[in-house]
């Protein structure tokens, strides 16, 4: 059976892999929200990443690696956590909703202290992954960073995205999701956390 057709795949800091039509899990945290050899391990297995074929089975393997190490340190609230700021977090909101404009049709999301969890499906007239996050990152960061009174860097430099290759996956990572505030101790169920759809 084949898959999807390849729109674009490029490297950054990660790989990113963009479908025609694809459903997406992105993970976008703020700068400064990793401790230092924690962002050393994740450099490594990026590293490693880069050097298998991005449709492997080797490829999924670290990209789960990758993940797991990346949200027990994010879901532990380290860091810079500018989402404690419910002004923020507002922003952050308002700014997805925005995406259907450029064809990025939001489906859920979880704004954590300091990383915020999406589940995004494009449609035919979806823009480029790459110019639709750096320019959402771009305008969350300024407005973000007015509300708190502050300046330098505000998101990490690049994003984790992870292509949902069927219907079971789509399912775990809504679950994914919505459990994210729970599973990091902010509420005892999802229902009670606001900044979660």
């Amino acid at each position: 059976m084949q898959g999807p057709k390849t729109i674009r795949f490029w490297r950054n800091h990660l790989p990113h892999w963009q479908v025609e039509k694809g459903v997406y899990f992105i993970t976008i945290r703020a700068a400064g929200s990793l401790p230092k050899p924690v962002s050393a391990r994740i450099g490594e297995l990026h590293q490693s990443m880069s050097a298998v074929e991005p449709a492997s089975a080797d490829y999924l393997q670290l990209q789960r690696q990758y993940f797991l190490t990346l949200e027990k340190y994010l879901d532990a609230g380290y860091g810079f956590c500018p989402f404690e700021n419910a002004a923020c977090c507002q922003i952050v909101k308002d700014a997805l909703v925005e995406l259907e404009t450029a064809g990025w049709n939001l489906k859920h999301f979880v704004i954590m202290p300091n990383h915020v969890h999406l589940l995004v499906a494009t449609d035919q007239s979806a823009e480029s992954m790459a110019s639709v996050w750096r320019s959402w990152k771009g305008r969350t960061a300024r407005w973000c960073n007015l509300a708190l009174e502050r300046r330098g860097a505000f998101w990490q430099r690049d994003w984790f995205d992870r292509w949902m290759r069927d219907e079971a996956s789509i399912a775990r990572t809504i679950d994914y999701i919505r459990n994210n505030p729970v599973k990091g101790g902010l509420v005892k169920k999802w229902e009670d956390y606001a900044w979660v759809e």
